[in-house]
């Protein structure tokens, strides 16, 4: 299989994704791994080795991707004890996690807890009470960060996750008694230091500074009104990447400019040593996904053109634009097995009785034929597990990754009988 050029899927050989089809059947999944490497590598270069990457296995959990980027990822951010056993099963040591989400259940505290799991990111009083009681309980020791809600809205962000009402994290006017709760709880509490995250999907690096800014603002006030000292200061990620503009994402080049000053200066003015860590996700992984379904039948309805594929909303919701306002266009579409056919406008609906369960809406593609393998590209994100894989009761998709040039089989289709 040749390697994909620049950010499209178009270099992909034809019959090579006809014999993975051929293997397993479709729909499938393909991620490439080595680009995932290649965009954290990126990352760190640009910030001079200074900023620590954090994958948000949220994004995409798949075990075989998760294993590929070990040796390139500085660890992990999870949201459950789920996703902490993913990541112990992917080989992470556990001081490599940072455990988040604003309903942690106690077992989960608890779980983290006896993993020596590197950093629970503390969303609320509640949450620092429990790991106070199981640390006494048990012996041993928690170790944690604040999560604070930011006062200032930062506008810049499509999906904002702070600065307002909200369920994520401490809110900050009342994040110096909770400095003082970890305080007096010392021998429980291993405080690491604080996380804030404003939200996702921002395009404009003026943007991620003025968050970056206001997250060391907010380390620079507790560590002159309490005796903590932050040692990691997570400061959250949410560069933007479309799922339908090849060329619209996050210009690393001008956000590692405005940027750098500013990360420069703080750790030449901090006391002792920093870890400065991004999570990112979507911006990891979307480029790196594609999505295959293959044409099982055409009609014209009424004037318009439909195309009908064997997948659609039941493996990725977000495609079929139902998974959040930010990502309500059409994602790209390309016919991979005949992309130089002549081209014709059509609506592309997957199998649900949903009318919503559409993959593109008049989308311009070379002329679709029952039997062609159409492909959603930037699919790499928010896909099979965000989705209703059990509506309609089809199997789940092969998940193949690709790392180090070579495609495996990460995931084998799943019956719906499986999951009974």
């Amino acid at each position: 299989m040749s390697t994909p050029e620049a950010n499209s899927w178009s270099a992909l050989d034809g019959a090579a994704l006809e014999s993975l089809a051929a293997s397993h059947g479709t729909p499938f999944f393909l991620y490439d791994a080595d680009r995932v490497n290649a965009r954290i590598e990126a990352i760190r270069r640009a910030f001079d080795g200074r900023v620590d990457v954090l994958y948000a296995v949220k994004a995409n959990p798949n075990l075989g991707l998760l294993t590929a980027v070990r040796s390139t990822a500085d660890g992990l951010d999870v949201s459950s004890a789920g996703e902490i056993d993913q990541a112990l099963t992917a080989g992470y040591e556990p001081c490599t996690l940072s455990f988040a989400g604003p309903a942690k259940t106690r077992d989960e505290l608890s779980h983290a807890i006896r993993h020596a799991i590197g950093c629970i990111s503390v969303e609320s009083v509640r949450e620092l009470h429990d790991c106070i009681e199981i640390a006494q309980r048990t012996g041993a020791s928690a170790n944690v960060a604040l999560r604070v809600n930011p006062q200032s809205l930062n506008r810049s962000f499509g999906l904002k996750m702070g600065g307002r009402a909200i369920q994520f994290g401490i809110d900050e006017e009342h994040v110096l008694d909770a400095a003082r709760i970890v305080a007096a709880n010392a021998r429980q509490l291993d405080f690491r230091g604080i996380h804030v995250y404003s939200g996702s999907q921002c395009f404009e690096p003026e943007g991620v500074r003025q968050a970056v800014e206001d997250a060391l603002r907010i380390v620079r006030n507790l560590e002159e009104n309490s005796p903590l000292v932050c040692r990691t200061i997570n400061l959250g990620g949410g560069f933007g990447v479309s799922h339908h503009d090849d060329d619209r994402q996050m210009d690393l080049r001008a956000l590692a400019e405005v940027l750098r000053p500013v990360l420069q200066d703080f750790i030449e003015r901090s006391p002792s040593a920093r870890r400065l860590v991004f999570e990112l996700g979507r911006y990891l992984t979307a480029s790196a996904g594609l999505y295959v379904a293959r044409v099982v039948g055409t009609k014209s309805s009424r004037g318009k053109e439909f195309v009908m594929v064997d997948g659609g909303l039941n493996h990725h919701l977000a495609a079929a634009g139902t998974f959040g306002a930010a990502l309500r266009s059409n994602f790209i579409l390309r016919n991979l097995s005949r992309p130089q056919a002549a081209p014709m406008r059509c609506t592309v609906a997957g199998p649900s009785c949903n009318p919503t369960d559409l993959l593109g809406v008049e989308v311009e593609l070379p002329r679709p034929e029952i039997g062609d393998l159409l492909g959603v590209l930037n699919a790499g994100s928010y896909g099979l597990t965000a989705s209703p894989v059990l509506f309609l009761g089809r199997p789940t998709p092969a998940e193949f990754v690709r790392y180090d040039g070579i495609v495996t089989l990460a995931r084998r289709p799943r019956p719906m009988t499986d999951f009974n």
